[in-house]
């Protein structure tokens, strides 16, 4: 377009400003890094291989996974378990934005799925990074009507839905770590045979609890629980466990105490064995004690400073170490 001085005033100065804007815009361009945001080091993204010398930062569900991960790799990767720092029980952990937007950032989200993350329906987390443990073991999934009931700081809650504790199940568990292990090596190429090392380790423990298991239901085929929780370990070793809604710090009212002996009565005489979550108070037992029954402690989150696999194996020896 040509300017001349019969041009319109108001033209001639918005050609100018152009003229100015775009005289601005192309020196900023020239100059090096301006107008960019610095960027953190990063695990390679969603799903990615991290870059060099960065560790995969891995989001772990809860203790048992936690600890199996760690296994499988070792110091390659950092594992995010925000919930730790909330205490009690991960599967009623609530996230802030804070945790969410770390967890996003994951090259490898971990869910055990079967509604333990119920907080994960409502997060926008990668497809590409998300693992959900629960959909390579679909066909055992278990499903579980239970009372509300509230306890510790997880609160009021009901155990009504989909049995969500598939870990305690080697049957179960030694698929899910092998789908585990090869989401790990995709990502962690480099040190796939340490993977794959740890993964048949952890695959011939859980044989050895798988058969022992199967002895322990040949054995004594009727247990009783504290809590609803043990239906993965009762369905790999032909097991029926009756189950109260006990914690081992509360002494049960009277009330319960009358469901426990009519759930007693389908339960060996004279002796039976109960799991519970955590030791039991003195009173506790020896009440059960008095009902001729002994208590075994089987965590499912398993014990802090044990790989969870050899701590599993080790509650399963010690529960046909009980049987006459």
């Amino acid at each position: 377009m040509l300017v001349s001085d019969k041009t319109p005033r108001w033209i001639r100065v918005a050609l100018a400003v152009t003229m100015v804007l775009v005289t601005i815009v192309a020196i900023i361009s020239w100059l090096p890094g301006c107008g960019k945001q610095p960027s953190a080091p990063t695990d390679g993204g969603a799903g990615e291989p991290p870059a060099a010398g960065a560790r995969l930062r891995v989001f772990a569900p809860n203790e048992p996974f936690a600890n199996l991960i760690e296994d499988l790799v070792g110091a390659e990767a950092e594992i995010v378990a925000p919930w730790r720092a909330a205490g009690g029980d991960p599967a009623y952990w609530r996230p802030t934005a804070e945790d969410i937007v770390s967890i996003q950032g994951c090259g490898l989200i971990v869910l055990n799925g079967a509604g333990h993350e119920r907080w994960a329906e409502q997060a926008a987390l990668p497809r590409t990074a998300v693992l959900d443990l629960s959909g390579f073991v679909r066909a055992s999934l278990i499903a579980e009507a239970g009372e509300t009931h509230s306890h510790g700081p997880e609160g009021e809650h009901s155990h009504t839905g989909t049995a969500f504790t598939t870990w305690l199940s080697p049957t179960l568990l030694r698929r899910q770590v092998r789908e585990l292990s090869q989401a790990l090596i995709d990502r962690l190429p480099t040190i796939e045979h340490r993977i794959e090392s740890r993964r048949d380790a952890n695959g011939v423990v859980l044989a050895t609890m798988e058969t022992r298991l199967a002895e322990l239901g040949k054995k004594q085929p009727v247990w009783l629980a504290s809590h609803p929780v043990y239906q993965y370990l009762g369905q790999a070793g032909g097991l029926r466990i009756e189950s109260m809604h006990w914690e081992p710090g509360a002494m049960p009212a009277e009330t319960e105490w009358t469901k426990f002996r009519l759930a007693r009565l389908g339960a060996p005489k004279p002796k039976a064995w109960m799991l519970w979550e955590g030791e039991p108070g003195p009173e506790i037992r020896a009440k059960l004690e008095a009902e001729g029954v002994e208590a075994i402690v089987f965590s499912p989150q398993g014990k802090e400073g044990v790989p969870f696999v050899r701590y599993a194996l080790e509650r399963v020896e010690a529960m046909l170490a009980a049987v006459p």
